[in-house]
């Protein structure tokens, strides 16, 4: 499986949540933005995702 992929069916799958668990309406053309944009983001989402953890003082 592509990340392209998994980050699109996470993405789907939130959204689900959303409007099944709390009620939440998403109108379709805000599901294709969002999706776009987590598409547009993946690599800096990637790289947020493996950057090592800062150290609290």
């Amino acid at each position: 499986m592509k990340v392209q992929d998994f980050a699109y069916q996470v993405s789907l799958r939130t959204m689900d949540l959303l409007e099944n668990a709390q009620h939440y309406k998403i109108s379709e053309a805000h599901k294709k933005e969002i999706l776009a944009t987590i598409l547009k983001e993946l690599d800096s989402l990637i790289q947020k995702s493996s950057a090592p953890a800062k150290k609290k003082k």
